[in-house]
């Protein structure tokens, strides 16, 4: 796809300056920093003590420790919209994370195609439709909370190439959007795989990660005082992991799906926020399983908005003798939104995470975190 990326910002930065009435411009960020406190065993080198760790980004690896740090979750973004006419119209965006080093990088670029008042076509580069807020998932003023809770949002795979069919429409006080959605994610030099790699001093130097047919729908059903949001998709599964020596594994291809339904309910001041989500490998010989959700609690007062939430993620594997005590966490999360301005909103959070996962899985290590910082779009 980098030849679609070069052909969109060769476009856009080609426009006559009359044309620029049809370029839209907006963007979003967040400066955060935060520390764990104290020390944990650990997981990996038995009998030895290491900081606690937070993993507050899963498919980017931002992790906070003892010391305090503004890079896990500070970010940039740009995007720019360009309509060709009323009904077409090209989107990029790009994205700077401080765990990146502030390397901007294409996550977004897709032309969008609105056909008439119900049917709307998009083909490009997006975040797959997995939860409830992957959509929007790096726009910190989009959510209550610090962040989507990072052992839900947890996958090495959320972006895809591919097309997108919806239709909109309205059945009695209710309004109804379903997409449907194909594509492929050929991720070379996965950074959450290869962390993982490291973590436990094997000597990998890259693992590519290939989610291929990708192909479901997701269904948003919303009224006057809630919305709910389903999730259905299949999709091919490879792995590869490159060795120092030159070896190469390849780990057997198999197909998995995922399941998913999250939403929320407004009470007067209160909003209620749920996500759950199942995922199942087609592996016979193990039957793997990864039930999560989340529930969280936010009440209104003028312009702060308090909150509470749980999460819970496990792993199971049906076939196996050992079917329990594998991966498994929880966490728990209270802190206090601030909307000081329009368009900025202070945060600040605390987290507790329990690893409950058996030997040999309880790799992340237990934490506590206190984050706080601004998220702001312009």
């Amino acid at each position: 796809m980098n030849h679609v990326r070069a052909i969109i910002l060769t476009g856009l930065c080609a426009l006559p300056f009359a044309a620029m009435a049809d370029l839209h411009i907006s963007g979003f960020g967040s400066i955060k920093f935060g520390k764990t406190f104290g020390t944990v065993d650990d997981p990996i080198n038995i009998g030895e003590r290491r900081d606690a760790i937070f993993t507050a980004d899963f498919y980017d690896v931002g992790q906070y420790d003892n010391d305090l740090n503004f890079r896990p979750e500070s970010k940039i973004a740009i995007q720019g919209s360009y309509s060709f006419s009323p009904k077409l119209s090209v989107t990029a965006q790009a994205l700077a994370k401080g765990v990146d080093n502030f390397r901007p990088e294409f996550r977004w670029y897709y032309l969008t195609y609105r056909a008439n008042d119900n049917w709307t076509f998009m083909a490009g580069r997006r975040n797959i439709p997995m939860y409830y807020y992957s959509e929007f998932y790096e726009v910190g003023y989009a959510y209550p909370w610090m962040r989507p809770p990072a052992n839900l949002y947890w996958w090495q795979v959320t972006q895809f190439d591919g097309i997108h069919a919806s239709y909109n429409f309205n059945w009695g006080s209710l309004d109804h959007t379903i997409t449907a959605f194909h594509g492929n994610e050929y991720s070379y030099d996965n950074k959450e795989m290869n962390y993982y790699e490291r973590l436990y001093g094997n000597p990998v130097f890259q693992v590519d990660e290939f989610w291929t047919n990708i192909t479901g729908f997701n269904w948003v059903i919303e009224g006057a005082s809630f919305d709910i949001r389903m999730v259905y998709f299949q999709n091919d599964r490879d792995r590869t992991r490159f060795f120092n020596d030159g070896t190469i594994d390849k780990s057997p291809s198999f197909s998995q799906t995922f399941m998913g339904i999250g939403g929320s309910y407004y009470l007067n001041n209160f909003t209620f926020l749920f996500d759950a989500n199942y995922v199942n490998y087609d592996d016979p010989e193990r039957d793997t399983r990864f039930p999560t959700y989340l529930l969280s609690v936010v009440y209104r007062i003028g312009d702060y908005q308090p909150y509470i939430s749980y999460s819970k993620a496990d792993h199971h594997r049906k076939k196996a003798t050992n079917s329990k005590d594998l991966e498994e966490h929880q966490l728990w999360s209270i802190g206090v939104r601030y909307d000081f301005r329009p368009n900025i909103a202070f945060k600040i959070q605390f987290d507790k995470f329990d690893d409950q996962g058996g030997p040999g899985w309880d790799y992340h290590g237990s934490s506590k975190l206190l984050a706080a910082g601004i998220d702001f779009v312009f």
